[in-house]
């Protein structure tokens, strides 16, 4: 697939971005472990994918009963089509996709026919730390209001590793033509911080990203003081609520 994109990849192939490459393959790791045991006591669920991409979660987790809801842009959604759904993978029936901003909240009217008497997860992978605290705020109250008692999953930064990612993200930007959305701007080191928009919230699971990395035999001890600095400091954590 990356081979049928016009862009050059050289500058995340290398340095700082390099070594994140490892760790949003164990995002994934982490995000499919928590939704396939948020199914196996769900049957009858219907996962919400903000901020989809060209993620593949619905494929590798699939139980076979599942609702899969992907929402992002419109422009996003059309390199989606064009690279996953009419390459890669073929159609479901129990997968649809929204070509609408997050905080376009008529998607909640888009998708009420499939969330009628369904568990509803919502999960964020590498999304809510490109928005401002506001938005992020925003959202929360809106999924709180709108789903009382669904489940959010997502991953969240500290400060520190923010302002780091930020600095090697700028070096990028100024190089290769993207952006100022990929900056990180929201940064969250514990889940009890979301209290202050949704105090009825409830943390069922918080921990640090490469925690639950299997152990390997052929780990360098720079990835081992790497994983062990990480947990020790809460620099970057998956963190699973219900509102």
């Amino acid at each position: 697939m990356v081979e049928t994109i016009d862009y050059d990849f050289s500058q995340i192939e290398e340095g700082h971005m390099a070594d994140h490459q490892g760790v949003w393959a164990i995002r994934a790791y982490n995000f499919d472990n928590i939704i396939e045991a948020f199914l196996e006591n769900n049957s009858r669920a219907v996962v919400v994918n903000i901020g989809a991409g060209l993620d593949t979660t619905f494929q590798r987790v699939d139980q076979g009963t599942v609702l899969w809801i992907n929402i992002d842009l419109p422009d996003v959604v059309a390199m989606r089509q064009k690279l996953i759904r009419h390459q890669l993978i073929p159609d479901s029936e129990r997968e649809m996709t929204i070509a609408k901003s997050v905080f376009d909240f008529t998607w909640i009217d888009d998708i009420s026919r499939w969330t009628k008497d369904r568990s509803i997860l919502f999960m964020a992978a590498g999304v809510l730390m490109y928005f401002e605290a506001q938005e992020v705020e925003i959202l929360f109250r809106k999924l709180a209001e709108t789903y009382p008692s669904s489940h959010v999953i997502f991953d969240s930064m500290s400060w520190l590793p923010a302002w780091g990612s930020n600095r090697e993200i700028k070096k990028i930007v100024k190089n290769s033509g993207m952006d100022s959305s990929t900056i990180i701007k929201w940064h969250l080191k514990r889940a009890s911080g979301l209290r202050k928009w949704v105090d009825t919230i409830k943390i069922i699971e918080e921990y640090p990203m490469l925690s639950k990395v299997p152990a390997r035999n052929d780990f360098n001890k720079k990835q081992i003081w790497q994983i062990k600095i990480v947990g020790l400091f809460r620099f970057y954590n998956m963190i699973h609520v219900q509102l």
